[in-house]
């Protein structure tokens, strides 16, 4: 234990408070159960700590991996969603597998070869496909179908139905997140939006009466409320858990959400962690490999005891950041801290209203897929942000490993079309000249996503703080390699 206990336990108590409500509300949309997000959140604070090669990073169920997880329960279950469940945790245990094998070969600098225009188009998508999941659960409504088409040609139907009263819990907990945005720092940090909204919900879940099966005539209309509007978690600690199954993990199914878990939650979690290393006060750089390593034995540890995948987490680690953590510890805190709430307080737990939780994964999946992400990708070039909207749309009508598989073959076909050679695409030529005024990059071929690894072996013996000019003496670079200059320098163009 660190010298910082205290940095850390203040730390990991408010990022408990961000990451209950958020852990339960991610697993109730991927269909999963409730206490599956809880459970994750548990074995990634605790377990998660004890094998990282991260320093302040946190681990637990992330909403990038919603439409994953939702997609093979659905496959693997064949209607039935707790056995797509149990084949999911299945997929889980071996993805782990894979991870470790990642690590222990140290292969997870391959991760930064994806296209930054990929990247974001992949995210955007999920944010798109949260958002369109998490209407239905706001507005009270349960529609008949599962994709994401169907769901959007519903949506006029849906709001003719909507049921007022939990409609109410929604939308006020949407308007409140919103204006929490606006209120001083210091008040947020104190009281995270999450933690507002679920207190709020719980109120208007007892003031409504949820719990109990009833009508409420409102505007000469009957509306239904009863407790399969609230969340439902087993009050013994022992009946949280659910266990794999095998039977179908080594078919096709099986092995395409094996492969679907294992890249987007490696890919997800090592390019989080790297992101997280730039916020690091303390300017620490992550042993990646070793932290797949440690995500994989966690994976296992889920898989094994019914939780939800876990990856690093970026946004409850920018929480941990801002609230002061110093090291690994405010992460094992945190699970501390949310075992502790689960085993003392499960009859609370079980009052939280679905739509509130809903509201919270609404903003996360609209900041998922904010506008100012397609202005920014638009910047980089027509090419760049067609990439981008072809895997968006791919994704959404078809799924996320083939999204993923199209756009970066697009992306590629569209470099060899504009005549990048093909011993340029892993071997770029570079050439660093150092000065008394500056420090000169010259870039001598084109550039693209594929010469990642390369050009970021070039310049990591350059000092960061550096002011350097970059020379592209006319050769075309393309966004992801312009996304690494960007962030590891101050460049004078």
């Amino acid at each position: 234990m660190s010298n910082h206990w205290k940095d850390d336990i203040i730390a990991g108590f408010v990022v408990f408070l961000i990451a209950l409500p958020l852990s339960i509300g991610i697993a109730l949309a991927a269909g999963a159960p409730a206490s599956a997000g809880i459970l994750s959140a548990i074995i990634g604070g605790i377990i998660g700590t004890l094998i990282t090669g991260t320093h302040i990073t946190i681990s637990g169920p992330a909403a990038g991996l919603i439409v994953v997880i939702s997609g093979s329960i659905i496959s693997l279950g064949g209607g039935d969603l707790l056995l797509g469940f149990q084949r999911t945790l299945a997929a889980t245990i071996i993805a782990g597998v894979l991870q470790i094998l990642v690590g222990v070969f140290k292969l997870g600098k391959l991760t930064f070869l994806a296209p930054s225009s990929v990247v974001h188009g992949m995210l955007a998508a999920i944010g798109t496909i949260i958002v369109v999941k998490q209407l239905p659960v706001i507005l009270g409504v349960t529609p008949t179908s599962k994709s994401i088409t169907g769901l959007v040609v519903e949506f006029p139907g849906m709001i003719t139905n909507t049921d007022l009263p939990i409609f109410l819990i929604g939308g006020l907990c949407i308007l409140l997140l919103i204006f929490w945005k606006y209120v001083p720092a210091k008040l947020g940090k104190v009281i995270p939006g999450p933690l507002l909204v679920v207190a709020v919900g719980l109120g208007l879940s007892y003031f409504l009466d949820v719990e109990h099966p009833h009508n409420v005539n409102w505007l000469e209309r009957l509306f239904h409320v009863g407790p399969e509007f609230l969340v439902h978690v087993p009050e013994s600690i022992k009946d949280l858990f659910i266990f794999p199954k095998f039977d179908i993990a080594f078919t096709l199914k099986g092995l395409l959400s094996v492969a679907t878990i294992f890249i987007v939650g490696t890919l997800e979690s090592l390019l989080s962690a790297y992101a997280i290393d730039k916020l690091d006060p303390y300017k620490r750089v992550s042993d990646l490999d070793y932290d797949i390593i440690g995500k994989g034995i966690t994976n296992i540890c889920c898989g094994a005891l019914g939780a939800y995948p876990i990856i690093t987490e970026i946004v409850r680690s920018s929480a941990n950041i801002t609230n002061g953590a110093k090291t690994k510890w405010s992460n094992f805190f945190h699970g501390i801290f949310i075992l502790l709430f689960v085993a003392l307080l499960p009859d609370l737990i079980n009052h939280i209203p679905l739509s509130a939780l809903a509201a919270i994964l609404l903003l996360v999946g609209y900041n998922l897929a904010h506008p100012k992400h397609f202005v920014e990708v638009w910047r980089h070039g027509k090419d760049q942000f067609l990439i981008f909207v072809l895997t968006l749309v791919v994704t959404l009508v078809e799924d996320l490993l083939i999204g993923i598989f199209v756009g970066v073959l697009a992306n590629l076909t569209l470099h060899l079309i504009r005549g990048v050679k093909l011993n340029e695409l892993f071997s770029p030529k570079i050439l660093i000249e150092n000065s008394a005024e500056e420090i000169v990059l010259s870039l001598n071929s084109n550039v693209v996503f594929l010469g990642y690894l390369k050009v970021k072996s070039a310049i990591e013996g350059i000092d960061k703080t550096s002011t350097v000019k970059i020379e592209t003496n006319g050769y075309f670079i393309d966004f992801t390699i312009k996304e690494l200059l960007k962030d590891s320098f101050t460049i004078k163009k």
